[in-house]
């Protein structure tokens, strides 16, 4: 009875170390058409016809790295999505979204004189802030502490929720250009390779 103790347990120690030397590979978010709807995280990045600018409504997608005409978009933002929309009841219909929306009218915050406004949504805060941009494609925006309104829910404190929030903020203060390419606005910082990808929303 002991040999087959030792045995099973040696069998389980030898799997268990295999599983720890070969990890799983990463592999990236799929990007493409055919989202399957319980897919919270695929986004449908066709291109689409219309008009588009930057006073579009947009939705952030998220963090997307192209190397070698290979597109991914991060995990942090799924996981991220994926908390909000667990411990917020899987309602399908109400799928959360990460918005942005730049205006013509100038701020009213005292931080940003002379400046135009812009509103940001995230999974945890409602930010108001301003922004400067140029024809050429140059974008500047600020994010004063005074326009930053934290609303919690369920998925505030898990740590992809933090992360992102964290992450993406960052990134929004370091904006330096934007493009639009159909229904697709890129926004490139100077602290990471990556762009921020945001989808427009359709009315």
């Amino acid at each position: 009875m002991r040999n087959l103790i030792y045995i099973i347990l040696t069998l389980l120690l030898v799997g268990c170390s295999k599983e720890i030397e070969d990890p799983e590979p990463f592999v990236p978010l799929p990007i493409g058409s055919g989202c399957n709807p319980k897919d919270i995280c695929c986004y449908d990045l066709r291109e689409k016809s219309g008009v588009y600018d930057l006073f579009s409504s947009w939705e952030f997608a998220g963090f997307q790295t192209i190397t070698n005409d290979n597109e991914s978009l991060d995990y942090l933002t799924c996981l991220a999505r994926t908390a909000v929309f667990t411990l917020g009841g899987e309602d399908y219909d109400n799928v959360f979204k990460v918005t942005l929306q730049f205006s013509n009218e100038d701020s009213k915050i005292s931080e940003c004189e002379n400046l135009a406004a812009f509103n940001l949504r995230t999974f945890s805060n409602k930010i108001t802030g301003c922004y400067s941009s140029s024809e050429s494609g140059s974008l500047s925006m600020f994010t004063p502490e005074e326009g930053i309104e934290f609303i919690p829910n369920n998925a505030s404190y898990t740590f992809p929720v933090l992360g992102f929030e964290n992450d993406f903020l960052e990134a929004i203060q370091s904006v330096e250009s934007y493009e639009i390419k159909s229904n697709k606005l890129y926004l490139t910082t100077n602290s990471t390779s990556e762009k921020l990808l945001f989808i427009a929303i359709e009315d």
